[in-house]
């Protein structure tokens, strides 16, 4: 009999624990790069090379597309600059929070990883997030555009393969170039850091087994003290 109390318990808890997990899973928004070509740092000729694999941005995706797993806002910062030109960046999310677009521009900075200027936009799930950078030079390779897949060989999403999953903060990089492309990617360095808007709730049902779970617990220590 004993034996048995002490299985139910068992199971008891681990449904529970499950619950839990299962939570903390659903509850992990990220940016989702799709399609591109993955490869590992340092990349030639960046001169931030140091800077980004300190930070854990070990990897980078070129020509891929960035877009957004559920509801919430993104922060933008300029970071730094290498470049010949004077490039910009620009953003504009859906109509949740007032203006909700902005801009950036670069005059060769240092890198900054806590930025130099910055703006937030709200995104909707599964957003193809509408971004793009764009150069004053006729010769320079612009606009790159995100959501329009345009020039995206001119764009690279460096990102920690860590957080694969849960991947709440990329750093953007462009590369301007189309005479004697150098494919460096650091002609102007954004940082996007994404917020969910909202803290998923485990739904009724679950809280109310949850509760009986707990309360078998209880009955069954309760019998083992008798």
């Amino acid at each position: 009999m004993k034996m048995n109390e002490a299985k139910r318990l068992t199971i008891a808890t681990a449904w529970i624990c499950l619950f839990a997990v299962g939570t903390c899973v659903s509850a992990q928004a990220s940016f989702v790069i799709q399609g591109g070509s993955t490869q590992n740092l340092p990349i030639t000729g960046n001169d931030f090379n140091a800077e980004l694999i300190s930070l854990g941005f070990s990897q980078m995706n070129a020509g891929g597309q960035l877009r957004v797993s559920q509801d919430g806002f993104i922060d933008f910062y300029y970071v730094g600059a290498e470049s010949g030109f004077n490039n910009t960046f620009t953003a504009q999310g859906n109509a949740l929070s007032g203006n909700n677009k902005g801009f950036l521009t670069e005059h060769n900075e240092a890198f900054d990883f806590s930025g130099y200027a910055g703006f937030t936009i709200a995104v909707s799930a599964n957003d193809i997030l509408n971004f793009s950078f764009t150069s004053d030079n006729a010769t320079a390779l612009t606009p790159v555009e995100n959501l329009g897949n345009t020039n995206l060989q001119g764009l690279g999403i460096y990102f920690d393969p860590s957080q694969s999953g849960s991947l709440q903060q990329v750093m953007l990089g462009y590369d301007d170039q189309t005479i004697n492309d150098d494919d460096d990617f650091e002609d102007m360095l954004v940082r996007a850091d994404f917020r969910p808007s909202t803290v998923v709730p485990l739904p009724a049902a679950i809280w109310l087994f949850g509760s009986g779970l707990l309360g078998l617990i209880g009955i069954s220590k309760r019998m083992k003290a008798t």
